[in-house]
């Protein structure tokens, strides 16, 4: 294999790691004192509305919300305001997420939401960026690991506040307990991602597979840490609909990431597997069942396991990408250098 001329060195974990992760974990109680006041004004739907990435870190809540009794739509920011659904207006609860805010697809969403006399609910870094000031709300973050907390309570603080969330305090606890877990993880599988980067960051091609929670964080390596931030094809197929197409490009020497959770889709990616380990010979997994998760209790696996997997494990192997690659995570083309 012909490494690059150029490689990055790898970078250690910072020291700082943990802190923005704590940080998050300490906010539940504000959150659902929000939400508790929110859901008593009646709304009559939820809007989770976003670009890219941080439409797809939606999915862990989106999945959260599978027990809501209120209906929930899930839209890409542009999409929404040409569409206009009828759904949308005044009783709506939105929403909003742009890691740094400066997103003007998602600006504009929330701007029109909060005309329309929503409650507009904004989930980012940067509480004066044009987001944010859209909101009547904000809930701030640092990290994708901390987002994925932050919207974990939010899903579970609007589910206690529709009375149904029976393990609410089961849930928070393992929330606030979680933050070393996700450092402890990168750690225990570091080894393992530093070998699925080598074996494909010379491909021409790379397919991310997920289902459920973990659909939205296949989305996430494809096309933010691979194609954007990789300059690398690559491309996000849902577990559910390998069969009923992408399976038949598959050859021995077609590399495949599987995502495997720990929720009630996982059999899909189990049935997936069992394929591609008899037909790839560059076929890879990361499996939330086999992290340690030291601290969790059994029956809040599924939740935190997902969140790790969905932002540290993928942010962690992104960096192996580059270390490999020699090409800059933060390196563009075209984003925030041209007008779209």
């Amino acid at each position: 294999m012909n490494l690059p001329t150029t490689p990055y060195v790898l970078a250690e974990v910072p020291s700082n790691y943990l802190a923005p992760i704590e940080a998050a974990a300490r906010g539940g109680a504000e959150i659902l004192d929000y939400f508790e006041e929110a859901i008593a004004n009646g709304p009559s739907n939820i809007f989770l509305v976003g670009c890219g990435g941080s439409l797809f870190t939606f999915d862990a809540l989106f999945n959260i919300l599978d027990r809501s009794p209120m209906p929930v739509f899930r839209f890409n920011a542009d999409e929404l305001l040409l569409r206009m659904p009828s759904q949308f207006g005044a009783k709506s609860l939105v929403i909003i997420s742009s890691s740094n805010g400066k997103t003007a697809e998602t600006a504009r969403a929330a701007k029109a939401a909060g005309e329309l006399g929503a409650t507009v609910v904004g989930v980012t870094q940067d509480p004066a960026s044009i987001v944010a000031v859209e909101c009547s709300k904000v809930f701030l973050h640092q990290g994708v690991e901390a987002k994925q907390i932050v919207l974990a309570q939010i899903g579970w603080s609007i589910l206690r506040a529709l009375g149904v969330a029976p393990e609410f305090d089961s849930v928070m606890h393992a929330l606030e307990a979680s933050p070393r877990v996700f450092l402890d993880s990168i750690h225990e599988v570091d080894d393992e991602l530093a070998e699925i980067a080598l074996a494909f960051f010379e491909d021409s091609m790379v397919y991310v597979l997920g289902s459920g929670p973990l659909f939205g964080a296949a989305q996430t390596l494809a096309m933010c840490y691979l194609q954007e931030m990789q300059w690398k094809d690559a491309a996000a197929v849902g577990s559910g609909e390998f069969l009923h197409g992408p399976f038949e490009v598959v050859t021995e020497e077609v590399p495949v990431l599987l995502l495997l959770g720990e929720d009630p889709t996982r059999a899909m990616g189990e049935r997936v597997g069992a394929f591609l380990n008899s037909h790839t010979k560059k076929f890879r997994v990361i499996d939330g069942a086999k992290l340690e998760l030291n601290g969790i209790e059994p029956e809040m696996r599924s939740l935190v396991s997902t969140l790790v997997v969905g932002s540290a494990l993928l942010n962690r192997l992104a960096e192996h990408f580059q270390s490999r690659s020699g090409h800059p995570l933060k390196e563009r083309r075209y984003m925030w250098k041209i007008d779209y």
